[in-house]
């Protein structure tokens, strides 16, 4: 058990020592206020205050975990031998020259997100308003990094310590906003797609389209049975999110009560985990959420663990504390969906923190890396592959998971279903 001294144990302390200790390197930790309990502990133990006391290992503290609510601040950001630093401190004294509990609060709490902000064209916050990017850090997992080099501070402060160092792992995720594109949807929308396609010249969409209808060709939305073969040859569940939202000016999906479609979500579950991928109007109101929970219950017969929120349009906290009224165990959200990288500073999934109320909540944060439509340029039918290893291997270095987002759209194109299954595939 490591022991940590800090002049005030507050909600924030306790949650990101025990991410960072707890829960990464499956280091039990305890806390304190008195000095003579630090004194007289003869097991691992450091400082985390203001000032050292002894001999101890000392993290000079900075004031933000001992803040309550949201207050606006300047975040100095600084280099530790190459590696982006947030909450610098002064102290030749202390292990390590930034307050590192503070800089991954900061991160991971998205402390940026409830402060003013421009948002763009879809009410979301944007990657440009980021630290992250602002400071060019936005594609490592700093968090990691941070406490990959703790580890080596704990070693060699403690021989004998005991840490489960963090092993690699990936997590393939695929989101349904639509199962069908040509099958299923109507008589009505079919003409419409007709029309529209004639209208625009697209002549070659509606001979596909006719060779689709006609059983010449499989629906190129629905991928099932592709991606179930390839889940066979996998020991990790792929995840799969299927919206279903009403119909309307955002979800184009067929009606979730059609026996199509609930047939391809069952047959999905009997080898993935499935999911919900909430819709525009639920993310506007926690009813809809209900009633999406209720309709993929119903079909899969299974409660619900995992969301992912639609087009990325993450609000917080209102979004959070939704999944949490229905009780959601799992978001996959925490990404952007037009930058590489890591919204929360980490590839490690991390319980969420209201800062709002101080608390934290039982709702597990899962971050993704990477959309599959970041890395493939379906005009030019390449693969972006350099930025795909450099992304795999700052992960591997430091053990944390990584996670690539797919649209079942994006398995149109050939180049897609390359990239997935040879990541998938993988070892």
């Amino acid at each position: 058990m490591l022991l940590v001294y800090t002049h005030k144990i507050t909600p924030r302390i306790t949650y990101i020592f025990k991410h960072i200790c707890t829960r990464v390197l499956g280091l039990p930790v305890s806390f304190t206020t008195k000095v003579e309990e630090l004194v007289a502990h003869d097991g691992p133990k450091l400082s985390y205050t203001t000032k050292k006391l002894g001999n101890e290992l000392y993290l000079r503290s900075t004031d933000l975990l001992f803040e309550h609510g949201i207050l606006s601040t300047d975040v100095v950001v600084q280099q530790w031998d190459g590696l982006p630093a947030l909450f610098p401190v002064k102290d030749v004294t202390a292990a390590i020259p930034f307050d590192i509990f503070a800089g991954a609060f900061y991160l991971m709490s998205r402390y940026e997100e409830y402060l003013p902000h421009v948002k763009d064209d879809q009410g979301r916050f944007p990657a440009s308003e980021s630290i992250a990017v602002l400071y060019k850090f936005i594609k490592l997992p700093v968090i990691d990094i941070w406490v990959d080099r703790f580890i080596s501070i704990l070693h060699a402060n403690f021989p004998n310590i005991n840490i489960d160092k963090p092993v690699y792992e990936k997590e393939m995720l695929v989101t349904v906003s639509q199962a069908f594109k040509y099958t299923k949807i109507g008589f009505l929308r079919t003409l419409g797609g007709y029309m529209t396609d004639t209208w625009r010249l697209r002549f070659r969409e509606n001979f596909i389209r006719t060779q689709v209808l006609l059983g010449v060709r499989k629906d190129p939305y629905n991928i099932s049975n592709w991606l179930i073969n390839v889940q066979k040859q996998v020991s990790q569940p792929f995840k799969v999110f299927y919206q279903l939202g009403n119909y309307g000016m955002h979800s184009k999906n067929i009606k979730h009560s059609k026996k199509d479609f609930q047939s391809v979500m069952k047959m999905i579950a009997d080898y993935c985990e499935v999911g919900l991928l909430v819709s525009p109007q639920a993310i506007a109101q926690n009813i809809d959420l209900a009633v999406e929970r209720k309709r993929l219950e119903s079909i899969i017969h299974r409660p619900l663990k995992h969301i992912h929120i639609a087009d990325f349009k993450l609000v917080l906290p209102q979004v959070y504390r939704d999944a949490l009224d229905q009780e959601i165990q799992n978001d996959y959200t925490m990404g952007y969906p037009d930058e590489i990288g890591f919204r929360a500073g980490t590839s490690q999934s991390f319980l969420f923190y209201d800062l709002d109320y101080e608390i934290q909540t039982p709702l597990m944060i899962h971050p993704v890396a990477m959309q599959s439509d970041n890395v493939i340029n379906y005009h030019n039918h390449t693969i972006d592959y350099v930025s795909l290893r450099d992304m795999q291997k700052s992960i591997q270095r430091v053990g944390g998971t990584f996670r690539l987002n797919f649209s079942n759209a994006s398995f149109e194109d050939i180049f897609s279903k390359k990239l997935f299954r040879r990541i998938a595939l993988d070892d």
